[in-house]
């Protein structure tokens, strides 16, 4: 007997929606490495920024990973079985990120807590579905559940930021720790113990392939983390990293070839949408990556403290809550998603627009509030309507792995390719600026301390001017991203939609060509993943 629910029958249906919640915050908001607590890990640990930022991205490798295995997984085990066991190693690895001063340890744990965790989650996006959306509406579920996924989380990470930097980081993780123990505890009372579906034998997994896509991706994010630190293509290290993605995406091409079911098959990058997709999530890359840009003035210039930097990621909440109710008055309605994804962009752009106008050392807290819930609403409508689109059409193999491929383009090559070369062309702007302003000085008509003074002041200019011209690049290559995604076939006019319109217009049957197809459990599959994949990021 197969049981497509969480928990056992004898649950009454009011717990069962308490439990839903119960689970599901928890699983979204568990890391391995909270961003906020980055500077406090390295301090703790005294290692160098850029490992923990590796860990980091690892976690999203992990996730990157996981997706083509989680329905193999979740036909072949119960679901009790599954997410007990989930929960648990989840907890070990939080415990074992709070309890070292290696970080190899940290950058492993971090990666299995991003692949364990897409396990836990895939068994709560049905009922979450179904609590959310009865009557089977997906933009409904769409518009409100995915931009609530990113409330939880930002509320979740400042509280970690705020913990941490009263105690210790390490907390953070212990505290993350014992909520996997407690809900590994409810799993065991509360979850039936039958199959979601017919068993599915785990042979037959690509487990060559799965080692290389995981190599090659762990070598890129070595090289995102790692090239400016260490000089770029001068360090032998980097030059290793290179390798291993040349090679093993060599031999990932060979082995897709010779093996019947690969572990993703790169086939679905020759659609048009997964395409234009994975441009316009490399597009917001450069956008997301420019958020950092914030905390150079807020900690830099205004001399702002991590937990009072954190803090306005909560003000993007109104933006998000405002995208709620857009997406359902918009995608509910079935309005053009090519309008719907230039809403996001343009939201992106105004709150870049502000802040190059907002730039100085006079700049108060208030005046970036409403920046940045412009901000929360352009993150949010972009996340829904990209994914969307990308992932539109596809069958559910190919789904699993396109959206594995654009977990890791949207969460890692995208912000951190762009934040390199961000960085680049900070360093030559602002060298630039401080030598320009420091050649008009005549530092023998100082005494050494007015001139270690003024040394501070034009350091500090020389940040503004070259942080002010970033966001003047950053607004100017969003107009060009707007001019592309409008010549974007976006709703998907297809040489069928072409002929029906043909008929239509000289007033022509169209029977035949039009057919009503019930939802079938293939269907509410591909709704599942689609619905997980998104959630992922």
């Amino acid at each position: 007997m197969y049981n497509k629910g969480l928990f056992a029958d004898w649950v009454p249906k009011p717990l069962m929606l308490v439990l839903i919640l119960v689970f599901l915050i928890p699983i979204l908001v568990v890391n391995g490495v909270y961003t906020g607590n980055i500077s406090y890990m390295v301090g703790s640990l005294g290692t160098h920024n850029e490992w923990i930022v590796f860990a980091n991205y690892a976690g999203v490798v992990g996730m990157g990973v996981s997706l083509p295995l989680i329905f193999r997984y979740k036909l072949r085990f119960y679901t009790k079985f599954l997410m007990v066991r989930t929960l648990l190693f989840l907890a070990i690895a939080s415990f074992m990120i709070g309890t070292t001063d290696n970080v190899i340890v940290i950058v492993s744990s971090t990666f299995f807590i991003g692949f364990l965790k897409m396990f836990a989650l895939i068994e709560l996006i049905m009922p979450t579905m179904f609590m959310i959306s009865p009557d089977g509406n997906r933009p409904k579920f769409y518009s409100i559940f995915y931009p609530s996924a990113i409330v939880f989380p930002q509320l979740a990470g400042y509280l970690m930021v705020r913990f941490g930097f009263s105690t210790y980081w390490q907390n953070a993780n212990f505290i993350m720790a014992i909520i996997m123990l407690s809900l590994a505890g409810l799993a065991l009372i509360f979850m039936h113990n039958q199959r979601y579906d017919k068993k599915v034998s785990l042979k037959g997994i690509d487990w060559t392939g799965l080692f290389l896509f995981t190599n090659v991706f762990l070598a890129l994010a070595y090289f995102i983390s790692f090239a400016k630190q260490q000089n770029y293509f001068r360090s032998d290290n980097i030059m290793l990293a290179v390798g291993i993605m040349v090679l093993g995406s060599v031999l990932y091409a060979i082995n897709q070839r010779l093996k019947e079911n690969p572990f993703i098959h790169f086939g679905f990058l020759k659609n048009y949408s997964v395409i234009h997709g994975i441009m316009m999530l490399l597009m917001l890359g450069f956008f997301l990556a420019g958020g950092s840009l914030q905390s150079k003035i807020t900690m830099g210039i205004l001399g702002f403290d991590s937990v009072m930097d954190n803090s306005f990621n909560l003000w993007m909440i109104p933006g998000l809550l405002i995208a709620i109710v857009f997406s359902m008055k918009w995608l509910v309605n079935n309005k053009s998603l090519k309008i719907y994804i230039l809403t996001g962009f343009t939201a992106f752009i105004l709150y870049y627009v502000l802040m190059y106008f907002l730039v100085s050392r006079g700049l108060s807290y208030e005046q970036l509030i409403i920046p940045n819930i412009i901000r929360g609403f352009g993150m949010a409508v972009l996340f829904i309507g990209v994914w969307l689109y990308a992932l539109g059409d596809l069958k559910p193999d190919a789904m699993l792995g396109a959206a594995a491929v654009m977990i890791i383009v949207r969460t890692m090559i995208g912000p951190g390719l762009w934040s390199l070369g961000f960085n680049y062309i900070d360093s030559i702007w602002s060298l630039e600026a401080l030598t320009n302003m420091a050649g008009k000085m005549d530092a023998s008509a100082y005494s050494q301390q007015t001139a270690m003074g003024l040394y501070k002041t034009i350091n500090l200019d020389s940040l503004m001017i070259s942080t002010k011209r970033l966001y003047g690049l950053l607004v100017m290559l969003g107009g060009a991203v707007l001019v592309y995604v409008s010549f974007l076939n976006l709703d998907g006019l297809s040489k069928r939609s072409v002929i029906l319109l043909r008929k239509r217009l000289k007033g022509q049957t169209t029977k035949g060509y039009v057919r009503e197809v019930a939802l079938q459990e293939e269907e509410e599959l591909q709704e599942e993943i689609k619905a997980a994949s998104a959630v992922a990021v």
